[in-house]
């Protein structure tokens, strides 16, 4: 015999409300009404099982009641415990019945919000229909349901439930009848097995709510979820001894609420899937960076190659398992961890794995905070400025359990890189400060020198993800900061090992027959081989995002031999091809949109709906309206996130369900608060696909034409002020990063002829750029409209940072436009034309960019190739151009005298007749770099490649060049003595006035155009003014810079 509460409240209740009834000022005496029902029968507490009842329902009523009834279950565990102490085997039977009733309802809620076909199924049966009905055709059901009802629980099955969790037999039975339960409600077999692996990822951290908050009721459960408190933190007990104690001592239910948070993560669903991070992840492999030659705290030598991962200036050093690199150095508290990697090698991944791990098995020696960087504000403490970035009912507390002497807490800060802005610009350099302050505080608690902070906060660990590259730009602008203190690692690409473990898991949670075949096809390629001849391809696929996205593609027959000749065909020249290409399919998955070629057809057979994105699912998302709908709204948040510079935005929450709540979550993540609701991309990789695509949506715009009244072809925004007001609001949010041009390029790349053209839009933009370069839209107030329009969406720019942003994302803009349409572009225009030239605008640029971030032209510079840019004549003197790309660039007569070109390439570049007198060409790569009659007196050439350049009539006059190198110099034509030189140039200067004077008139008189013709730029931008020989007793690596 059992007790049925749902029957009894329909006794007691009309059934239309006796859902109504379980409200939570209600239920504490709806419980013990029901204890003394249990009393007047002579029950116990195992003829309850309210998570039986639950599984009798069909979905559409159970998703109305779970709630209801597993806080009525909470109620009655707690009234019972009150009228006589808990057995530990009946506070497990009820505790995990309400544990699992939590879960169940956080994985029917995300299978809502994810719009899952197999609920067009499910929510078939409705209120009208009788519940007897549903459970009465389910003979399985029935049968896995009696087990459970009533209950049957020694206290050797407690403990295994207990300490196995969903290896024991308590759990394996519900879970057995939680998936015949979803096969019920119409999921396939494979589909509720995955829901259900996913509800035991998160069943831990359920059942340590459930008995945080019965602490007193469950007390002999606490050891088991290693509950926190004072006394288990501070005492070794043995695990025979009776727990009773622990519920008289204080638990902060705040802080185990929020380590149960981070297990009950593990349950969120990967992208659209029905299983889970946990389930297909792979621990990465990092290589350590021991540094051996420090200068302020870091090696001045490090370099950073992002493809070969390897270092400059570092012991050798293999690949270790990053996980058991944490634990190693978690208790050497004066270093900072560091772990780096470029985007998509799941740095994110790694630190919600870590954790829920810490929280699991560390906790409570170590208390494990995971922060998002991005969602800080800046304060005058580091612990104020973590707080912020907590939840609400987190975040007052931080600063208590810092304090805490017997817990030690272990901060994951991730994502240094997505520090936001202050006053325009990314206060990384003050907030590392503050997290050194903080480090510098806890050696000085740890050796006993007084300080204005609390004692405790010497034991807490510190761990940062980031950007290799943004960290990298740190230590290459030489800020004073005790960076010594990092413990550097780098995640690697997978090797042998991990993908064999991924495919393993892929064959789990898909079937073995399509990873086998997705395997075979990757190997036929050539993928997996170290000397592969797509090494970008063989790169992407040992990458974690890219692997499973190429995953999701192969399924549904979208990668295939096609993709594989179209990027061998076209990678050497175009790199963007492949994301592009990627991301184009991965669009037409989402969306059902046909290919060129129309649908490949594809047979789903019975039990594979988990794997393919069937046309269901695909009507969910659409609902009544069209892709280019759907589509048009994408872009438009896509270019809100980036406009905003914060990697989200934040909108009033009475708009999402008109707006925003059909957004694809393949694409995009809501978090819902009362007030205000944020939304962000799913991934910053797949955030960069969609800011090119709206981007590109609007650069067709300025080349857009209509037919006017008269019939005429004329651009719809047909005037300049209307160009420029397009051109503010698309690029003067902030930096374009390179990987978003690249993908923006390729985009256009693959428009049809009719809708797009390279060269139109080389001459509209060409328009735009003269006039902002001699600050017209400036005085007009373009900017200032744009700020408004930034304002709008909280981006901290002002108005001077709004035009430099414009002014850098144009240029690189136009450089690429050109490149691509295969005309030379005159950023100071032409130097043929003395009127129009202005020398000094690159220079100006640069100045001006600085305002936006340090270096922040030379940043972009160095991922850029200006091959069709047409610098000759410009005025570049003193600039600092260190260690960016300048290969095959028109740099004929420029005037470079003094400037900073360190580590530069170079190579192929145009360098005739320039004024390099004084520049640092230290290790600069000068391949084939032509410097014809340029002045090199008092260069610094130390380490240059100069094997194959073209010196013929170069002046070295004072050069600084290794021995070896002297004689190279002579063989290829250059010449050491000052006075030779100005003897050749000078005969060569008066040949080229004869020659341009007959050209241009053959009859005028040429000694009166010879006296009114400019002397700059014919003799003294090519000899320049001699610099002193001590120019370089500064250090030859000072990247300072001096306008002009």
């Amino acid at each position: 015999m059992h007790l049925s509460i749902r029957h009894w409240l329909a006794t007691k209740f009309t059934k239309s409300h006796y859902r109504e009834a379980l409200r939570p000022d209600t239920i504490g005496a709806i419980s013990l009404r029901i204890i003394n029902e249990i009393n007047i029968k002579s029950l116990n507490i195992f003829d309850i099982c309210t998570f039986g009842e639950i599984l009798e329902l069909p979905l559409s009523a159970a998703w109305q009641e779970i709630a209801g009834i597993a806080q009525l279950t909470q109620s009655l565990l707690s009234s019972l415990s009150q009228k006589k102490p808990l057995k530990r085997n009946e506070g497990v039977w009820l505790g995990f019945q309400i544990a699992y009733l939590n879960a169940l309802q956080q994985i029917l809620e995300q299978e809502v919000n994810l719009k899952k076909p197999w609920l067009n199924r499910a929510f078939f049966w409705h209120g009208e229909i009788d519940d007897t009905a549903f459970i009465s055709q389910d003979s399985q059901l029935q049968g896995l349901l009696k087990t459970l009802n009533p209950g049957k629980l020694s206290d050797t099955q407690a403990e295994q439930a207990l300490t196995l969790m969903a290896e024991s037999l308590l759990v394996q039975q519900m879970n057995h009848a939680t998936v015949a339960w979803f096969m019920a409600n119409g999921a396939e077999e494979t589909e509720s097995k995955l829901m259900v692996q996913r509800l035991a990822n998160s069943l831990p951290g359920h059942l340590l709510t459930v008995i945080a908050e019965n602490a007193a009721a469950l007390a002999q459960l606490q050891k088991f979820v290693r509950l926190g408190n004072s006394f288990f933190a501070g005492t070794n007990v043995s695990g025979d001894k009776s727990l009773s104690f622990y519920a008289s001592d204080k638990i902060d239910l705040a802080r185990e609420q929020y380590r149960a948070s981070l297990i009950k993560s593990l349950a969120e669903p990967l992208f659209l899937e029905y299983f889970s991070l946990k389930d297909i992840y792979i621990l990465p492999k990092g290589l350590p960076i021991e540094v051996v030659n420090f200068h302020n705290g870091l090696d001045s030598s490090f370099n950073y190659n992002l493809r070969s991962s390897s270092h400059a200036g570092t012991k050798n050093s293999h690949a270790v398992d990053l996980i058991a690199w944490v634990e190693h150095h978690l208790d050497d508290l004066e270093s900072i961890l560091v772990i780096e990697s470029e985007a998509g090698y799941g740095k994110t991944s790694f630190c919600q794995v870590l954790a829920a791990k810490i929280a699991q098995e560390f906790y409570p020696d170590w208390m494990p905070i995971y922060i998002r960087l991005r969602d800080i504000n800046y304060s005058e403490n580091l612990v104020d400025t973590l707080a912020s970035g907590l939840p609400e009912n987190v975040s007052t507390q931080l600063g208590e359990w810092l304090k805490l002497k017997y817990s030690k807490c272990v901060l994951i800060l991730d994502g240094l890189d997505e520090l936001p802005f202050v006053n325009g610009r990314m206060s990384t350099t003050k907030f590392i400060q503050q997290l050194l302050n903080f480090q510098s505080r806890s050696r000085s608690d740890s050796s006993g020198v007084s300080h204005n902070t609390s004692k405790g906060e010497s034991q807490h660990k510190i761990i940062i993800t980031s950007r290799s590259e943004h960290l990298q730009e740190i230590i290459d602008r030489g800020i004073n900061l005790d960076l010594i203190q990092f413990q550097r690692i780098i995640i690697q690409p997978f090797a042998q090992e991990e993908l064999r473990l991924w495919f393993q898991n892929w064959a789990t949670l898909q079937s073995v027959q399509l990873a086998q075949n997705f395997f075979t096809f990757l190997k036929q390629a050539g993928l997996f081989s170290s000397a592969s001849k797509l090494p970008e391809f063989s790169l992407l696929i040992r990458q974690p995002l890219h692997l499973y996205l190429f995953g999701i593609l192969y399924r549904d027959g979208l990668f295939d031999d096609e993709l594989i000749e179209l990027v061998t065909e076209t990678q050497q020249i175009r790199n963007g091809v492949l994301l592009w290409e990627i991301y184009q399919r991965l669009n037409r998955w989402l969306l059902g949109y046909p290919g060129i070629d129309g649908i490949k057809p594809t047979l789903i057979r019975e039990g594979l709906a988990h794997i393919h994105r069937t046309q269901d699912a695909v009507a969910n998302l659409l609902r009544t309206r069209y892709p280019e709908t759907l589509l048009s709204k994408i872009e438009e948040i896509a270019l809100q996130i980036l406009h905003s510079q914060r990697h989200y935005i934040n909108i009033e929450s009475k708009h999402l369900e008109s707006e925003y709540k059909d957004l694809p979550t393949f694409y995009f993540k809501i978090f819902p608060h009362s007030q205000l609701t944020k939304i962000e991309f799913s991934h910053a990789q797949i955030g960069n696909f969609l800011c090119a695509k709206a981007i590109i949506n609007q650069l067709k715009r300025l080349i857009e034409r209509q037919q006017n009244t008269y019939g005429d072809s004329e651009f719809v925004l047909d005037s300049k002020n209307s160009v420029a007001e397009h051109i503010y609001n698309l690029f003067g949010y902030g930096i374009l990063t390179p990987e978003i041009e690249e993908l923006v390029i390729e985009g256009l790349r693959c428009l049809p002829a009719k809708e797009f053209s390279f060269a139109t839009m080389c001459d509209r933009l060409s328009v735009f750029w003269y006039s902002h370069c001699q600050g017209c839209w400036l005085d007009r107030g373009t900017a200032h409209k744009a700020w408004n329009y930034f304002q709008t969406l909280q981006n901290p720019l002002n108005v001077e940072q709004i035009n430099s942003a414009v002014s850098l994302n144009v240029f690189f803009l136009l450089s690429a436009c050109h490149r691509e349409a295969k005309r030379s572009f005159f950023p100071c225009r032409n130097p043929s034309n003395w009127e129009e030239f202005h020398p000094e605008t690159l220079t100006q640029l640069i100045n001006r960019t600085s305002i936006l971030a340090p270096q922040a032209f030379q940043k972009r510079l160095r991922s850029k190739s200006l091959n069709h840019v047409n610098l000759s004549g410009a005025n570049l003197a003193q600039v600092t151009l260190a260690g960016v790309n300048l290969e095959t660039i028109n740099l004929g007569s420029a005037n470079l005298a003094g400037a900073n070109l360190t580590n530069t390439n170079l190579a192929g570049a145009n360098l005739a007749n320039a004024n390099l007198a004084g520049a640092n060409l230290a290790n600069t790569n000068l391949s084939e770099t032509n410097f014809s009659g340029a002045n090199l007196a008092n260069a610094n050439l130390t380490n240059a490649k100069l094997q194959s350049a073209i010196l013929t009539n170069a002046c070295l006059h004072n050069a600084i060049l290794l021995p070896d190198d002297k004689e190279t110099v002579r063989l290829n034509g250059g010449m050491f003595a000052l006075e030779e030189y100005q003897a050749l140039k000078q005969l060569l200067s008066q040949q080229s006035r004869l020659e341009l004077a007959n050209a241009r008139n053959p009859t005028a008189n040429t000694d009166i155009w010879f006296s009114n013709m400019p002397e700059m730029g014919l003799i003294e931008s090519i000899e320049g003014e001699m610099l002193p020989e001590d120019l370089y007793e500064d250090d030859a690596d000072d990247e300072t810079f001096v306008g002009v």
